[in-house]
């Protein structure tokens, strides 16, 4: 682990718990290594900032789990809404459009037929922020037709959460389960004390300026048209979201990226669905409701909201998501192992590859099934 950290990010946590107990909890390399002068030149960071194993990272995607599908279980479990309500009953915004079919249900399995991705800094409107874009935006495939990976289908579940529960995404999740769970290292716009402390991701917005600009991977929409924005940031993004949608399109506080968390804290909620939905005394919902979330569906890889991870040879699944910081997480119900591995893959130079965790985390995950005698 530790020769791999050293080739291939600047560091790492990796944190790995078996029925309920933390049995090893690491850190290794830095959390920073890159600054941004004044002038805004990239030079090394000296002394580095060395990693932490609570150090706070950008979680990217795996907010789509640990936040808003966190949040639609909760709303589900009370009974304030269900998977097969649909998008123009819950949304106005969205009743007289292409996508006013389409369920909970498809949004959380990316069956939807939504775009994948756009870049929604570029269609801000005056008042509601990105939202009237995306209901405008046409569907890119039909609805339930296939399997498309989408962060804009999550970004329009954190606005159905709001919707249903009354409150902001962040404010949803801080006060209905973070505070119960004891999930201090989490949320949305770190403090400042946070923001020193989080692991440094990329040199600001030229990634993701790219791909507005070539339409690679994907191509932009024809309709909306685009506006005009200098807002893009340059210097080594610290404590801020690297995800410039969830940054500059929606405010630091969107459904698929934006949250903060720490090692411990994705383990405490790993926890949490690994024992059927409760935490001690506290619930995020009833053992079948959780259950349902782990099915999967339509797709053999992709359950509601959660990946599925299945290896050669290891019977028992399992459950987690990825992040495009370089942050994963997995558990398995049926053999009580929670495994977390968060990198800071994406700080390095403009310019340079960013590199795969994929040989990392089967590594990781093989060997601590090993350890733990299953």
């Amino acid at each position: 682990m530790r020769g791999g950290v050293s080739t291939l990010y600047p560091g790492a946590v990796l944190l790995i718990a078996h029925h309920g107990e933390i049995v090893h909890r690491a850190a290794f390399g830095n959390a920073q290594t890159l600054t941004t002068t004044p002038e805004g030149d990239l030079r090394p960071l000296t002394p580095p900032r060395p990693m932490t194993v609570e150090t706070p990272f950008d979680m990217a995607s795996i907010t789509k789990v640990e936040a808003t599908t966190a949040a639609i279980l909760h709303l589900v479990g009370r009974g304030q809404m269900s998977l097969d309500d649909r998008l123009g009953t819950l949304l106005p915004e969205f009743g007289d459009t292409d996508k006013a079919g389409i369920t909970v249900r498809q949004l959380l399995t990316h069956r939807s037929g939504v775009w994948e991705w756009q870049p929604t800094w570029l269609h801000r409107a005056p008042s509601g922020g990105a939202l009237p874009y995306l209901a405008a935006l046409p569907l890119r495939y039909p609805t339930g037709a296939r399997f498309a990976y989408s962060d804009l289908g999550f970004m329009i579940l954190g606005v159905v959460v709001a919707k249903v529960s009354g409150m902001p995404l962040d404010r949803y999740v801080r006060e209905q389960i973070y505070r119960p769970l004891g999930m201090t290292g989490t949320g949305f716009l770190p403090d400042a004390g946070q923001r020193r402390r989080a692991a440094a991701t990329s040199q600001g917005d030229a990634y993701q300026r790219r791909m507005a600009e070539t339409g690679k991977p994907y191509p932009q929409a024809p309709y909306p048209p685009a506006q005009p924005f200098s807002g893009y940031r340059s210097r080594v993004l610290v404590g801020e979201a690297n995800d410039a949608n969830a940054a500059l399109g929606w405010d630091g506080v969107a459904g698929h990226a934006g949250l903060f968390s720490t090692a411990t804290d994705v383990a405490r909620y790993a926890q949490v669905l690994s024992n059927g939905g409760c935490y001690g005394r506290w619930r995020l919902a009833r053992a079948a409701t959780v259950s349902a979330f782990e099915q999967t569906p339509y797709d053999p890889d992709q359950a509601l909201g959660f990946h599925k991870t299945r290896l050669a040879g290891i019977a028992a699944p399992f459950f987690g998501h990825s992040g495009f910081t370089g942050t994963w997480f997995a558990v398995s119900p049926q053999l009580g192992l929670t495994v977390v591995l968060l990198t800071n893959r994406v700080h390095r130079p403009d310019g340079e590859p960013y590199p795969s965790l994929d040989a990392l985390r089967e590594t990781v995950l093989r060997g601590a099934v090993a350890a733990s005698g299953q």
